[in-house]
């Protein structure tokens, strides 16, 4: 792959770790010929950064965001279209439900981190696609299937089979109009699906309710 996104995109590493940090910073230049890489210690040097590309995605570790962030700004940042890449510990329960609170659009397991799997973590969060990492999703997926063998009537008996339907295909990152495809219904009604499922699993918006389904066991079946 020539490079990760179009030539509009810039994309800011946010670590307190140096090492890690610049590391991060070069893989991600390897392959994001066009576009601007940054790197930053702390979030609130890189704000300023965040305010002038249409197309931001930020990169953060989950057990960072609160000492590295002034309050409210990653809340804010995301409801203004600024994508987040959120890099998780998949073998801490501590540390993967930090990252299901922040909302991002991508999650990479520490020990995925290689130039391949950022490459294809951008691409798909720019393009509006859901991103998880190999080893995080077994992960979750593991601790889906002990959570739905103790508690079989969780939060997903809630769901319809249409609801469950929208919610598998949310999990592949598949926006409305390929699930209309998938389902041969109206985008309206995957709208509608999609409201619904993020009122029933009480979230803010499809990633955390694909994060927190799999936390939960919904998605084990």
């Amino acid at each position: 792959m020539d490079t990760m996104c179009g030539p509009k995109s810039e994309i800011s590493v946010v670590l307190g770790d140096a090492v890690q940090r610049y590391g991060i910073e070069a893989m991600i230049r390897s392959n994001a010929k066009d576009t601007a890489v940054s790197s930053f210690a702390a979030g609130e040097d890189a704000v300023s950064r965040l305010e002038g590309s249409s197309r931001q995605l930020v990169v953060l570790a989950a057990d960072e965001a609160e000492e590295r962030w002034p309050d409210g700004v990653l809340s804010g940042l995301a409801a203004r279209g600024v994508r987040l890449l959120v890099l998780v510990d998949g073998a801490d329960d501590e540390d993967v439900a930090r990252s299901a609170r922040l909302g991002g659009h991508g999650y990479v397991d520490r020990q995925d981190l290689n130039a391949h799997i950022l490459s294809a973590a951008v691409t798909d969060i720019l393009g509006d696609k859901l991103f998880v990492s190999a080893t995080l999703a077994r992960a979750l997926l593991g601790r889906a299937g002990r959570a739905r063998r103790s508690f079989p009537e969780g939060r997903g008996a809630a769901l319809t089979p249409r609801e469950l339907q929208v919610l598998h295909l949310l999990v592949q990152g598949l926006s409305n109009k390929q699930v209309a495809r998938q389902l041969v219904i109206s985008e309206h009604g995957v709208k509608r699906l999609v409201s619904n499922v993020l009122a029933k699993l009480n979230c803010p918006n499809r990633t955390m309710a694909v994060v927190r389904a799999m936390e939960e066991g919904i998605l084990a079946s």
